[in-house]
């Protein structure tokens, strides 16, 4: 069993965004998926519920034969078992870093202030080991000059990885969360930039997790 963290001490970053969609697509593959919301907001719940869910502690589904989904904030549940992965939507919060194990974390950048808020726990961050895997994500909108600043700065940090494809702002990626579905299955976003972006960066996360033999089309 493997488990992908999906955190960034900043909010609004697309932390959730990367859950479900890495989610969804390992089910694509057959790869018996858990989703823990550990946000209290449970975005993630509701979104792979279609949005029709009431958020209670300890709330979970089953949706189709690959993935289950909990809510279970700030806390990892007991005793999981016969899951092949394991996806947390991290609440941006510090003490996630301490209570939690991961085999891989995968942190959205956004600009200057998630980079900032990362540098406040990254020697936390260090320690609960794992790869860490920096993802620039919608920070084109700025300009070339920033984006090439941010990949700069991440590219100082210690033990990090810096994804060389960012995601692009898109807004066939923000209409996902609208329809609560994938952007490849919302209306006019397969194939998209953003569409191609997001599957390449799922399969890349999956294949440093060991799934690459999976991932057949």
């Amino acid at each position: 069993m493997k488990t992908i963290a999906v955190y960034n001490n900043k909010g609004g970053i697309g932390k959730t965004t990367f859950s479900v969609h890495l989610a969804l697509y390992a089910v694509k593959h057959r790869i018996r998926t858990l989703v823990v919301g550990l946000d209290r907001q449970g975005d993630v719940c509701r979104w792979l519920a279609g949005g029709d869910c009431e958020l209670q502690d300890g709330l979970h589904f089953r949706k189709g034969d690959y993935l289950q989904v909990i809510y279970s904030p700030m806390e990892l549940p007991d005793r999981i078992k016969n899951y092949e992965l394991v996806i947390a939507d991290c609440p941006p919060a510090v003490e996630v870093v301490d209570k939690l194990s991961a085999d891989l974390w995968l942190v959205p950048l956004d600009g200057r202030l998630a980079m900032e808020n990362l540098g406040n726990i990254y020697p936390s961050l260090k320690q609960a080991n794992g790869i860490i895997t920096l993802v620039l994500n919608r920070c084109d909108l700025a300009g070339k000059r920033v984006v090439d600043g941010l990949r700069e700065a991440a590219e100082q940090i210690p033990n990090a990885v810096v994804r060389g494809e960012p995601i692009p702002a898109s807004a066939a990626i923000a209409k996902a969360a609208e329809y609560f579905r994938p952007v490849w299955e919302v209306p006019y976003g397969r194939g998209t930039l953003g569409d191609r972006a997001i599957q390449k960066l799922c399969a890349d996360v999956l294949a440093d997790c060991g799934f690459e033999g999976r991932l057949v089309a």
